[in-house]
């Protein structure tokens, strides 16, 4: 039996058993896919089947974190519009491939609103905002690849106007960001990217060995 089939199957029996207050993700990471697999009560992120992986997701398979460890858990998740999420990922591995991960998304926003209205009626709402230790990892959660590039843009300053007029050096810092965050591992990434900057696929592909070939001799120069 297919493994990823089997886990979409527990998928549809988490949904069910942990309610529409958690959302049950499966992210196929094998190659040329690279998006969501199955979901499970979407309405809490407003993902769906064919959405890109998240921005954690990338960073896990781009620092092979799914090499040392079997899950990561309660890591803190924000879905578009403010929800705050408690997360967790289990990596499905065969043979020393990740296959995919499973991820359960609670959402905690109506119990921090509560939290804090009962923290504000006893005069404790700065103690408990203060004493609250933030989880180790964040996420956010997007409906499209488009979105990921749009919000590294947004990240750098770049709005919408000045996309068309980037000089070289922009483009290229605009890619090395893309370029730490794994996004290039998405199917139709390079093309998606030239459309937004401008310029042709043939010269991101430049950008990228320019930016590797830095890294290489910065390396090499290193030891």
């Amino acid at each position: 039996m297919d493994v990823m089939k089997m886990f979409e199957e527990i998928l549809n029996f988490l949904g069910k058993a942990f309610g529409d207050n958690c959302e049950v993700v499966l992210q196929d990471t094998r190659k040329d896919l690279m998006c969501i697999r199955a979901i499970a009560n979407s309405h809490i992120s407003g993902r769906k089947v064919g959405s890109p992986l998240t921005d954690l997701a990338l960073r896990f398979i781009n620092d092979e974190i799914w090499k040392t460890r079997d899950c990561v858990s309660n890591y803190i998740g924000k879905t578009r519009d403010g929800k705050t999420l408690r997360s967790s990922t289990f990596f499905i591995k065969r043979d020393g491939e990740l296959l995919g991960m499973l991820c359960i998304n609670i959402d905690a926003s109506k119990y921090l609103d509560l939290s804090k209205q009962v923290l504000r009626l006893i005069g404790m709402e700065a103690w408990g905002s203060s004493a609250t230790d933030p989880l180790p990892q964040s996420e956010n959660f997007y409906e499209s690849m488009e979105e990921i590039i749009q919000s590294v843009l947004t990240e750098m300053n770049i709005d919408s106007r000045k996309q068309g007029q980037l000089t070289q050096v922009e483009r290229l810092a605009v890619v090395e960001k893309l370029l730490d965050k794994g996004v290039f591992i998405l199917r139709g990434a390079v093309s998606t990217i030239a459309e937004k900057l401008s310029c042709s696929e043939a010269s991101m592909y430049r950008y990228i060995g320019t930016i590797n070939k830095r890294r290489n001799n910065g390396d090499s120069e290193a030891k």
